[in-house]
């Protein structure tokens, strides 16, 4: 999956000249506030700690770091569907594709999550090797690995020398029947503070898999304010060429109070065509701003119908296909800057949570089935 992705309706927001034309559709409620707000949700998945937490995934010798398919199926059902600046979301029926690869290697019998051989075990970095490596003098918890976190550069690679900023406890919680791990991540203060706590698990049905579920709940903190989450991710018909997923997302700031819930419905027909059915809310200050419609996936094509409603009705439209996508208001006027930028805003916080949730499943879509 790309790692640096731009929210289509971001890009089709910046390619449109803003023009601060009159318009006679309801206002949006307190852009600033809304771009303020959007902000400090992305912000908290921004500390450093968290940081060295989303490069364990891709660093050498990480225990979190070993491929498997019950890990590209983790991968394949995160929230939104990879994008690009050419077409954005047509990788959609291909992404499904490897869903329904990845499920045919799943064991409906495979419940553990960490192999038994890495449980007990701290991984630290070593320089010489530039890899973690097991530390031969600290253990790790009893139940799963611990594994120590260094300051990282802008693209993810440990800084030499290391300098630890925290740990990262991955604890096998896994039963009879549910896949499950249980993730903490910490600071490297003397009164430790809990930077994430959540757990992930998963559930297969028949043998190749037919079905998949996958949940995700806790928390995600920058010490000062606090991320609730909570995501659910069920696929049927991965033993066919054509696959659905249904995806729920959301999120909940604590301080100020803002609430986002995201809803996708992802259908295809074949291996080339795709629709998702799209959901996205943003209430804060008792108003809530929402996006709902449809985007289209063929060969070479994406054609978007969608809305934006505010508390006074229609706000505005994004409709289109591929490099002709517009967003107008109901009259047909162009946005107003504010208005354009709350609304790219608006679009990219999915994207950055996204980003953020492909961190936090990343060390189950790395250890399960391993």
């Amino acid at each position: 999956m790309p790692t640096h992705r731009r929210s289509w309706l971001g890009l089709a927001a910046a390619t449109i000249l803003a023009a601060c034309s009159e318009s006679t559709s309801p206002p949006l409620p307190d852009s600033q506030g809304l771009n303020s707000d959007l902000q400090t949700v992305s912000a908290v998945f921004q500390t450093d700690v968290f940081k060295s937490f989303g490069a364990i995934g891709t660093a050498p010798g990480s225990p979190a770091a070993t491929t498997t398919p019950p890990g590209a199926l983790l991968r394949a059902t995160s929230p939104l569907a990879p994008s690009s600046t050419k077409q954005p979301y047509a990788a959609t029926p291909q992404r499904l594709q490897a869903l329904r690869v990845a499920a045919a290697g799943m064991s409906a019998a495979t419940t553990g999550v960490i192999p038994p051989t890495l449980w007990g075990k701290q991984f630290i970095w070593d320089p010489g090797t530039h890899q973690y490596v097991v530390d031969p003098s600290n253990p790790g918890p009893s139940n799963g690995v611990r594994i120590i976190l260094y300051q990282v550069d802008a693209s993810g690679q440990v800084i030499e020398p290391p300098v630890q900023v925290g740990h990262v406890d991955l604890l096998d919680e896994s039963d009879a029947n549910t896949s499950k791990l249980h993730v903490i991540v910490q600071d490297a203060s003397a009164s430790p503070v809990t930077y994430a706590d959540y757990t992930i698990s998963a559930t297969v049905v028949g043998n190749p898999v037919s079905e998949f579920t996958g949940t995700a709940s806790g928390y995600v903190s920058d010490g000062a304010r606090t991320v609730t989450f909570s995501a659910s991710f069920h696929a049927t018909q991965l033993d066919t060429p054509a696959p659905d997923l249904q995806v729920d997302v959301s999120w909940d700031l604590d301080n100020p109070p803002v609430s986002v819930a995201l809803h996708v419905t992802v259908t295809s027909s074949d291996a080339d065509h795709a629709t998702l059915t799209i959901n996205l809310s943003v209430t804060r200050g008792g108003a809530t701003v929402a996006l709902t419609g449809t985007i289209t996936i063929g060969p070479g094509t994406v054609t978007a119908d969608l809305t934006i409603t505010v508390p006074g009705g229609t706000f505005a439209r994004i409709t289109g296909t591929n490099a002709g996508i517009t967003i107008r208001h109901p009259n047909g006027s162009e946005l107003s800057q504010g208005e354009l930028e709350a609304m790219q805003n608006l679009f990219q916080l999915p994207e950055h949570l996204q980003e953020a949730l492909d961190d936090l499943f990343h060390p189950a879509e790395r250890l399960m089935g391993g």
